[in-house]
């Protein structure tokens, strides 16, 4: 059985266009009927063109060149389509050399649900044959060569399908990221380049469970006190070095004096600046007779509006210091015409 050669026809291999250097390779596949199948970005054998050029401008090798071109022919795990079966492997071995037929083979038979997870830079990897079951380790520079047309054969596919590219590019992101030392050093670069936009953002993830307590800066602090005890039922609260507070539910609002805030404090601490929405158990009927009881204007509502759990309605008032405050509640909407 002959090796894979630079040329086929006597004519010397392009470096531009390494599918040219193989044209019997080329041939085959048009009478398996490459050019006839589908594939995102043209035909079938468009794309293997396109990933045996990707692989020669990474420096591959003549074999891993060639096995890029052919790596179809036996069908994918991700691409069922054969354009042979395994039991011509021998045919397939006489037309582009043992060493690049194996390759094929490997790529064509990799379990990629089992296998995937286990590639990682610095420790051996653990192949499942889909068309037997088997497992194997395959030796170290057919891990790195499955890798490197994995890679090609990956960033051709999602580069001419937006939709694919948006639906497993994260995960091959993580999958090319995790094995970034079985690749070579120009299909590193293009996988960051292709991919790295599907990077998860750095750092620990937090998660908000609630609001503990927010800052209002006033003109006169006892004034917003009397304010928010008086008709929002608020409970005042003093803390630390007499600085004032005011309690409701689990949560408080502290207050700052204007031209006295406490460090640290908002770049821009002015009154009247903040829109509150705060939450009631008590018919919005209610809460207009109340606020009229209190002679507090109603600039808005009672309105339906959509909170943090869904719709509710709500009715809008000013504090002292001009501050929005939406007072709403969950449930059926009020049997009242909205007052604008």
């Amino acid at each position: 059985m002959r090796r894979s050669t630079p040329s086929d026809g006597g004519s010397p291999r392009s470096d531009r266009d390494p599918a040219a250097s193989w044209p019997a390779v080329r041939a085959f596949l048009r009478a398996r009927g490459a050019d006839e199948a589908e594939h995102p970005g043209g035909t079938l054998l468009d794309h293997l063109d396109r990933v045996a050029l990707l692989l020669a401008e990474w420096g591959a090798d003549p074999d891993l060149q060639v096995a890029g071109l052919c790596h179809a022919m036996y069908g994918t795990d991700g691409y069922d389509h054969a354009l042979m079966g395994t039991d011509e492997r021998a045919l397939l071995a006489e037309l582009i050399g043992e060493r690049a037929e194996a390759l094929v083979h490997l790529y064509a038979g990799c379990d990629r649900a089992a296998v995937y997870p286990r590639l990682a830079s610095g420790r051996p990897t653990v192949f499942r044959d889909r068309f037997t079951g088997q497992e194997h380790i395959p030796p170290p520079p057919d891990v790195r060569a499955f890798v490197e047309i994995t890679a090609a054969n990956e960033l051709d596919v999602l580069a001419h399908d937006p939709d694919l590219a948006e639906r497993h590019g994260p995960a091959l992101h993580e999958l090319f990221t995790r094995a970034r030392d079985l690749l070579s050093a120009p299909a590193r670069e293009a996988c960051e380049r292709q991919l790295g936009r599907y990077s998860p953002q750095p750092g620990p993830r937090i998660r908000i469970t609630g609001l503990d307590h927010l800052v209002l800066t006033v003109a006169d602090v006892e004034r917003a006190v009397d304010f928010y005890e008086r008709v929002l039922g608020m409970r005042p609260v003093t803390f630390g070095e007499g600085r004032r507070a005011l309690a409701f539910g689990t949560s408080k609002i502290n207050l700052h004096r204007a031209g006295s805030e406490v460090l640290p404090h908002a770049t821009h601490p002015v009154p009247g600046s903040a829109d509150l929405c705060l939450i009631t158990d008590v018919p919005q009927e209610q809460v207009l007779a109340h606020l009229a009881a209190c002679q507090v204007p109603v600039l808005a509502g009672p309105v339906p509006r959509t909170g943090a759990r869904g719709p509710l309605t709500s009715t809008y008032l000013r504090d002292p210091d001009g501050n929005l405050i939406e007072i709403s509640t969950y449930g059926p909407g009020p049997a009242v015409a909205p007052n604008a």
